[in-house]
């Protein structure tokens, strides 16, 4: 039974990594910083071969927005490429940089959903 569930658990990780885009990466740096606020610039990268024409970027934890620029709103804390970027694509080994300010000391966490080719 030990032996099942670990070969099981394996098998999902491996399909895990299989289907897990990589494409994009997500780094942040914080430009400001004032009375429980803080500013910060947020780059997506394309590490991958392929244009990337959109993607969704979810704000997962500690995302108190106050305003946020160069994205586009899809829903709550849900944001996709501005139009500018959309009709030409974020091509491979570039990046975009948009920036927020925050009614927290920490950055967000973003996650990458539905990158579009």
């Amino acid at each position: 039974m030990f032996k099942t569930l670990i070969s099981l658990t394996i098998i999902f990780a491996l399909f895990s990594l299989v289907f897990c885009d990589t494409s994009l990466s997500i780094s942040q740096i914080q430009t400001s910083g004032w009375e429980g606020h803080t500013g910060w610039d947020v780059t997506i990268m394309n590490n991958g071969d392929k244009t990337i024409m959109d993607a969704t970027i979810v704000a997962e934890s500690n995302f108190f927005v106050e305003k946020i620029w160069s994205m586009d709103l899809l829903s709550e804390n849900k944001y996709h490429f501005p139009e500018f970027l959309i009709q030409n694509g974020l091509k491979n080994g570039t990046k975009h940089t948009f920036g927020y300010i925050n009614k927290s000391g920490t950055p967000a966490i973003f996650n990458v959903l539905d990158v579009k080719y």
